[in-house]
């Protein structure tokens, strides 16, 4: 199943040039969509978004910019009129708003981003303070001053 649908892709699309009609290229979709999600799961969990009925709006957006774009290079990639202007805004507005997701500048509305693993972590925390120690971590519980361990 895909990431978007007909109608969000051609939302991007110029309907005299490019008309959808009823069907994507599938596998286009599905290697457009498996290079984003792979870039947004460095900052997201993404295992959850495999149709567009899960995958967030903005995603979405992303994944049929850069679908609508492709389509156009490839469409008008025989002319010599130069470059196609449409689909390179349309592959760099994406790249953009993917990287400002990646650089923490927009954030997915509705979905919580992955701990940064690259933060330093702190031990002991408060989770740790509230629990029983034990011999193989006496440093679990209450923050106390001991004399006479072994450390």
């Amino acid at each position: 199943m895909s990431n978007i649908t007909v109608d969000e892709a051609q939302a991007w699309a110029e309907k005299s040039k490019l008309d959808l009609v009823s069907e994507l290229d599938g596998e286009l979709e599905k290697q457009i969509a498996n290079q984003v999600l792979a870039r947004v799961a460095t900052a997201y969990t993404v295992s959850g978004w495999t149709s567009s009925y899960n995958t967030p709006t903005l995603i979405k957006q992303i994944i049929a910019m850069f679908y609508v774009g492709w389509i156009y290079e490839r469409q008008y990639s025989d002319d010599n009129n130069g470059p196609n202007v449409y689909g390179d805004k349309l592959l760099a507005m994406a790249e953009a708003a993917l990287q400002n997701i990646l650089d923490g500048v927009t954030e997915i509305p509705g979905v919580d981003p992955v701990l940064d693993s690259g933060a330093p972590s702190f031990y002991p925390t408060d989770l740790s303070s509230a629990q029983c120690p034990t011999p193989e971590d006496r440093s679990l519980g209450d923050a106390k001053f001991s004399m006479g361990n072994i450390f």
